[in-house]
């Protein structure tokens, strides 16, 4: 269960789905016919400016957003 924000810098907690951003990561057990998924989270504030990215070992980093491309600001 996501019970705080997956940044370690933040405190927010998690009371209900209305901002952020949920990442489910599934990992592969022996045999692999079984697997599970772990779940995170980053709130609004993290998500506007920070991505989760997990490698394929499934080592999740915090990534700064990258600017989108082509959006004008004026």
């Amino acid at each position: 269960m996501v019970s705080q924000c997956a940044n370690p810098g933040c405190s927010a907690q998690f009371l209900y789905f209305g901002q952020g951003q949920v990442v489910a990561v599934p990992h592969r057990e022996k045999p692999l016919s079984e697997s599970t998924v772990e779940f995170f989270w980053l709130c609004g504030d993290c998500s506007s400016h920070l991505n989760l990215e997990v490698e394929l070992n499934g080592a999740m980093h915090l990534v700064p957003r990258q600017p989108m491309r082509g959006l004008s600001t004026a």
